[in-house]
């Protein structure tokens, strides 16, 4: 068997050192570069924006101002209600921490709580009629999780009352717009 014997080529680590350097101070430059190309075009979408946003409030009206408040109420209600169901979360995985065991809180209770000697506590209790809707209410109110009824309806409210203030404040700004150029 014949054994071949391979020179090793010498290498310049020198040369490696100075293409290291160049490349990251080429690197660093880039970094400069964008860095102050990123301010400059940010201050001018602050500028622009802020100058938008003075128009667009200067034309509101007053009855744009009272709808705008109506559904700011009915935002901050549904994040409070929201809280609430994380809130109640939080307690039952704290409780579950602490004994291990988890807490369940049924629509029920609320229910019982609130509406406690009232006609629709005594229906549920001792239907007169309307057996069959008796039932299938005092199964979900039986079923349904607190933090699910709160939590599920609050989100829909919040992405509907979202959704619909972005449309009619785009509306509103294209009205404007529009009026602005004629």
């Amino acid at each position: 068997m014949t054994q071949t014997d391979y020179e090793h080529q010498k290498s310049d680590h020198f040369s490696w050192m100075q293409w290291i350097n160049l490349s990251i101070d080429n690197a660093k430059e880039f970094y400069e570069d964008v860095k102050t190309n990123l301010r400059e075009i940010t201050n001018q979408l602050f500028s622009k924006a802020s100058k938008e946003l003075f128009f667009f409030i200067s034309k509101l009206t007053s009855i744009d101002i009272f709808f705008g408040s109506i559904t700011f109420c009915i935002i901050s209600l549904a994040s409070l209600f929201l809280a609430s169901g994380l809130g109640l979360i939080g307690y039952q995985l704290f409780l579950w921490i602490k004994n291990g065991t988890w807490s369940e809180f049924a629509v029920i209770e609320v229910f019982n709580f609130l509406f406690e000697n009232t006609l629709a506590a005594q229906w549920l209790s001792k239907p007169e009629s309307w057996f069959g809707l008796q039932k299938i209410v005092e199964w979900l109110l039986k079923n349904i999780p607190l933090s699910v009824a709160l939590i599920v309806p609050s989100i829909i409210i919040l992405v509907g009352m979202i959704c619909l203030t972005f449309i009619a404040l785009t509306f509103r700004y294209y009205q404007f717009k529009t009026q602005e150029k004629n």
